[in-house]
């Protein structure tokens, strides 16, 4: 069984690089096995492979469902789905309809699992490597919540939490892509 943690943004978009972040956290743990951490600037076609190459997809993104900032949400995505025929994110490009794409592809999706652990995004329309703090506040949280989702042991989720808390902005050679 293989899992991808998909981490989308783009980090020097302030809050939109929320989800870097957080795989940036991630990947430096040892994850349970079969779980992988990817780096997306933004939904394309890319993500593609990872979809069809996976039992669980956990998506980490800045969100704009219109709730207070810093707000972890963590739904699957047939909710998702419904709330809304609206891209959830940030970006140009749903992934409600990469999603809808790879199920034809696969003829088959009923062994799938797709998460979205998302933060509030309070700015993502002005360049800079901070985030917001009530964003950053919500980080610890949201990488429990990812790490719940792969099933990672209590030790490796105190171990996150405390290396999210320290973990410095993103270098700007390093941000957008990976």
């Amino acid at each position: 069984m293989a899992t991808c943690i998909a981490c989308i943004g783009n980090e020097l978009a302030k809050d939109d690089g929320v989800g870097m972040r957080l795989g940036r956290t991630l990947e430096r743990l040892t994850l349970p096995l079969g779980t992988y951490v990817r780096f997306y600037p933004q939904i394309d076609m890319d993500l593609l492979d990872d979809i069809l190459a996976v039992d669980t997809l956990v998506i980490c993104d800045a969100t704009r469902f219109g709730v207070e900032p810093g707000t972890v949400t963590v739904s699957r995505w047939e909710k998702l789905a419904q709330l809304s025929k609206q891209p959830y994110c940030c970006h140009g490009i749903g992934l409600q309809d990469l999603v809808r794409i790879a199920a034809e592809l696969a003829q088959s999706t009923a062994n799938w699992e797709i998460h979205l652990v998302g933060i509030e995004a309070e700015t993502v329309d002005e360049f800079g490597l901070e985030l917001s703090p009530s964003v950053k506040k919500a980080l610890p949280p949201a990488i429990k919540k990812v790490l719940e989702l792969v099933g990672a042991s209590d030790e490796l989720v105190i171990k996150a939490t405390a290396l999210v808390e320290v973990e410095p902005p993103p270098d700007r050679l390093r941000a957008f892509g990976g």
